[in-house]
């Protein structure tokens, strides 16, 4: 209170009052007090309760017949059926915006999706038979390549032994097989077959998968796996046929050379005419790209359904084969 009267006084006086020089305190005013009672406090008010209607008081109910058989108990879910009318009652906006959800997928099925649509194959007949000669070296001797087309699938096989005096020192058969399928994008390798006299591999294709499975002639199988399409020894070369290579640009495969998986690119050399024993023919020169593995080179005769013609191949260790046609039938 002390500190309430100064900041009284000050204001009354103003900034520049100061307190009279004299030795006794003056008297403070009389201060008149006086107690005052509270004012009441308002009488709480009591909460508004709901009113409740009056229900008239239930009439008599007739007692049924004695012959009227008693009433079944409603099923479980009949409470569960009024609170679905009453949400849709209460909510009558949300049904819309359900259909429009469940109309997206039908309308997203509905789009056709579009298929890949492959050039057409060259047809080839259900049966073709072609003769080599072979030169590897010194040696001398004949491969034979037989081509058989049962609809949707196909196998190939070459047998290539050695002729003349060769033949007395290099013995056995040398044994190739591939079979697969035929697709609208040519063909698709599912088991190639490598014997060379009692040397036997294998290996199987997962298309579905994209993996290789080799079986070697010694030790555990081996697993490759792949992208794409994938041609064998063998299949490559009816692969060619099939597809009709362009005459110009690189073309690209991924090949399966009996032992592992390699990506060869070849290039285009434009056309030649070859001497053979069915005459001059027009062929499409095909040569394989520096990559480490050797040279491969091939010659496809364009007005017999792209067959090979020539081929000259040499391994990384300079070994150089070449094979011949020597005949086509039909």
């Amino acid at each position: 209170m002390g500190g309430s009267l100064l900041l009284h006084v000050s204001l009354l006086g103003g900034l520049g009052w100061q307190l009279p020089q004299v030795r006794a305190p003056l008297e403070p005013p009389p201060i008149e007090a006086r107690l005052l009672a509270p004012p009441p406090k308002p009488a709480p008010v009591p909460p508004v309760a709901a009113a409740k209607p009056k229900l008239a008081p239930p009439l008599p109910r007739p007692a049924p017949p004695p012959e009227a058989p008693a009433m079944a108990e409603p099923p479980a879910d009949v409470s569960m059926a009024v609170d679905e009318v009453v949400a849709v009652a209460v909510a009558p906006e949300a049904a819309p915006q359900t259909e429009s959800r469940q109309a997206e997928p039908e309308a997203a099925a509905a789009e056709p999706v579009a298929e890949v649509v492959w050039p057409p194959l060259n047809p080839l007949p259900p049966r073709l038979d072609l003769r080599f000669q072979v030169r590897y070296g010194l040696a001398r001797g004949e491969q034979a390549l037989v081509w058989i087309n049962e609809g949707e699938n196909y196998t190939l096989t070459s047998v290539a032994g050695a002729t003349g005096l060769a033949g007395m020192f290099y013995r056995g058969r040398f044994v190739q097989t591939s079979r697969g399928r035929i697709t609208p994008r040519g063909l698709v390798p599912e088991e190639f077959w490598d014997q060379r006299g009692d040397k036997r591999s294998s290996a199987r294709f997962d298309s579905a998968n994209d993996t290789l499975t080799l079986t070697p002639v010694k030790g555990a199988p081996r697993h490759f796996a792949y992208q794409g399409d994938v041609q064998d020894a063998l299949s490559l070369f009816f692969q060619f046929a099939l597809t009709a290579p362009p005459p110009t640009g690189p073309l690209s495969y991924t090949v399966f050379n009996g032992k592992k998986l390699r990506d060869y690119r070849y290039e285009v050399r434009g056309e030649e005419t070859l001497e053979t024993e069915l005459g001059a023919l027009r062929t499409l020169h095909l040569a394989r790209t520096a990559d480490g593995d050797g040279q491969f080179e091939i010659w496809l005769a364009i007005d017999r359904h792209y067959l090979p013609v020539r081929v000259l191949r040499s391994d990384d260790k300079g070994n150089e084969m070449e094979l011949v046609l020597l005949s086509i039938s039909p």
